[in-house]
This record gives C-alpha cells, sequence and structure tokens, in this order.
C-alpha cells in the first residue's frame, strides 16, 4: 500500500512540475494564436506591424536604346544611344504586415521607395550630340557636346517575404528573400555640356520631361543586429519618354562654333529607358504592436 502511494505521489510531482513549466514557456502562451497553432510557425501575429526605413547606394546599369527625332519633316532614328553606367543612391520607407501564419509562410508588405541615377551620353555620338559632317558648325565637322542627364524615380513597391532562421524573439525572421513590383513617377533631365564636354560647369538649363515608370526588384535582406538589417536588391526599370532632348549638332553657344548665339538648341526625341540597378544598403526595423 505504501509502494503505490508513493507512486502516485510521484507521479503528482511530475504533472504539476510539467504544468508549471508550461505556463512559464513564452512560446506555448503565444500559440494561444489559433493561426500560428494551424501553421506551426512561431512568430509574430498578423496584428504586428513591422515599419522600415532604408538607405541605399549602388550603381546603375542602363540599356541602349534607339533614339528618334522629331524635329524633321520626318522621324529620324539614331539607333543604340549609348547610356553611360553611373553611381545611384537613394531611400525607401516601409512596413511589413506578418501575416505568414495566414499565407504559408509569406509576409507582404509595402513601400515607398526614390533614388537618382545619371546616365550621361557621352560626346560624341553621331547625330545625337555631335554634327559629323559640319553641315550645322560652319563646314567644321566633329564639333560635339556631352550630353549630361540626371535620372529620378520615385513610387510604390508591393512585396513579399517568405522568413527564414524564425526565432522566438524579434526580429521574426534573422532574413529574408523578397520580390515585388511598382508603378511610379520617372523623370530625366537633359542638358548640352561642353564643347568635347570640357566645360561642362557651363552646361545649359536642363530640359526636363516626366513619365510613368514600372519597375520590379528582388532582394535578400539579413538583421545584423535586433532593429538594424542589411540589404542587397536588384531592380529592373522600363519607362517611355516622348519628351527627351539634346543638341544633335552643338549648335548651343557653349556646344559648337557658334559661339554667341542664341540658346540652347534642343532637339526633342522619344525612346524607351531600361535601366537595371543594384542597390546595397541598411535598414532600421521596428516591432511595433497598435
Amino acid at each position: 500500500m505504501n509502494a503505490r502511494i508513493s507512486a502516485m505521489m510521484c507521479l503528482l510531482c511530475v504533472l504539476g512540475s510539467a504544468d508549471f513549466a508550461r505556463a512559464e514557456d513564452p512560446y506555448s502562451q503565444r500559440v494561444a494564436d489559433p493561426y500560428a497553432l494551424s501553421s506551426g510557425l512561431p512568430g509574430m501575429s498578423s496584428g504586428t506591424l513591422e515599419p522600415y526605413f532604408s538607405v541605399m547606394a549602388g550603381v546603375a546599369i542602363p540599356f541602349s536604346q534607339d533614339a528618334t527625332f522629331q524635329d524633321g519633316t520626318l522621324p529620324t532614328v539614331v539607333p543604340k544611344v549609348d547610356y553611360q553606367m553611373k553611381h545611384s543612391w537613394g531611400a525607401s520607407a516601409g512596413i511589413w504586415f506578418p501575416t505568414r501564419s495566414k499565407l504559408a509562410g509569406f509576409d507582404l508588405g509595402v513601400e515607398l521607395t526614390g533614388y537618382v541615377w545619371y546616365p550621361d551620353v557621352a560626346c560624341c555620338r553621331d547625330f545625337f550630340n555631335n554634327d559629323p559632317t559640319g553641315a550645322n558648325n560652319g563646314g567644321f565637322p566633329n564639333r560635339g557636346t556631352t550630353t549630361e542627364i540626371s535620372g529620378v524615380y520615385i513610387g510604390p513597391n508591393f512585396l513579399v517575404r517568405y522568413p527564414m532562421a524564425i526565432s522566438e524573439a524579434y526580429p521574426n525572421g534573422r532574413w529574408h528573400p523578397y520580390v515585388g513590383i511598382g508603378v511610379g513617377a520617372h523623370q530625366l533631365g537633359m542638358k548640352p555640356g561642353g564643347f568635347r564636354g570640357g566645360t561642362l560647369m557651363n552646361a545649359d538649363t536642363t530640359q526636363r520631361d516626366t513619365t510613368i515608370g514600372f519597375q520590379g526588384v528582388g532582394g535578400i535582406k539579413a538583421h545584423l543586429f535586433k532593429y538594424v538589417a542589411a540589404f542587397v536588391e536588384a531592380k529592373y526599370l522600363h519607362a517611355h519618354h516622348n519628351g527627351l532632348s539634346s543638341d544633335r549638332f552643338a549648335q548651343s553657344p557653349d556646344g559648337g562654333l557658334l559661339i554667341g548665339t542664341p540658346g540652347p538648341f534642343v532637339n526633342p526625341y522619344s525612346s524607351s529607358i531600361n535601366t537595371v540597378f543594384v542597390h546595397a544598403g541598411l535598414a532600421i526595423h521596428f516591432d511595433w504592436k497598435p
């Protein structure tokens, strides 16, 4: 009899200690969320928001594109204008909605992003920013300019991420790949530079054109510290402009032989602009429960 009583006492002690440990376990309290139970994914609930702000810098790699000039009786196409690869920088602000327990492990997000770059066209591209015949420069051929271009894009992105290395404490996903699409305002500012690029500080007034730009983005982000993450991402941006301009024959006062003549001389053209951006940066994230 004493042995039976002792065994029952031991069993009650074991069950009681297990119940106490479960009450003290934060994860056992968190999985009271039925979505977490059904998915088996620990992490923030769908009521937790994750705002962030990031800065980035990198390189812009534009594709060579045809330029169709509209300044004659018939359109004139200059094939494969060589827009130059230059540096780029920007920033973004957004918010993630951690809904992974409802969406098979994925989170949704939205951000507003903006960045700049400088796809100049170097001197001397025949009939784009150079007069190879001299017919428009007093009979002196090859009087060209550098065409300086500044690009700006700003618009929203709609994102999807898949958190990896999920832990109990924030961040609930030490790193994650992500992809997205966006649409926004795409602006190019054009101005002819000096003769053969020699006096760029005297470049003529910028002519600007703004249109709709479409982009796709993909990248990977990893938390360095609790609220600080590093990321690398690539973007593909497409836009079509009808109001771009260049001094085709270097006729502007700073651009050719016609010193002292009225200017600037600008020749309108249309072109599709396709650019790949590679950016790296740092982001500050927040764990916000409204």
